[in-house]
């Protein structure tokens, strides 16, 4: 019994560390050929969490998403510049979600963000693109200590 309630405390008390502002740390994740870096902020929202990704492309592009992550399971309309469908998120235990989106034109991408430590979040990536392609990337996140 008291191996469970520190369990549960112990979880409750990451519960606030994984906002914040998360670092790609480049030596440690499979990145995309185009890709150069990445910077991840989680905020709190009424309904759940706001999760924005300011990312650099190789050429020096920065692009910014931002989406509610509500942690229901239901599927809503999403769209950004490559993908117009839907988005859902859930929880899937005390330190891992799951995004998962499906895109009109048949692609797909799935996250698994899970806090490992106070200080360091993987993210694994799969997608699916529309010519059945499969690609897997895992992103190693460190904590920004700002």
């Amino acid at each position: 019994m008291r191996a469970v309630m520190l369990m549960l405390l112990t979880a409750a008390s990451w519960a606030g560390e994984i906002f914040g502002v998360w670092k790609l740390n480049p030596a440690r994740s499979t990145l995309a050929p185009e890709q150069k870096g990445l910077t991840l902020r989680i905020e709190p929202h009424t309904r759940g969490e706001v999760f924005t990704v300011d990312a650099l492309a190789a050429d020096g592009r920065a692009s910014t998403l931002i989406t509610i992550l509500y942690f229901d399971g239901k599927a809503r309309q999403y769209q950004d510049s490559g993908c117009s469908g839907t988005q859902l998120s859930r929880r899937l235990d005390s330190q891992t979600v799951e995004i998962v989106r499906n895109c009109d034109s048949g692609a797909w991408t799935r996250f698994v963000r899970r806090l490992t430590t106070r200080s360091l979040l993987i993210l694994d990536i799969t997608a699916q693109q529309t010519d059945g392609r499969q690609v897997e990337r895992r992103l190693v996140l460190e904590k920004n200590k700002e």
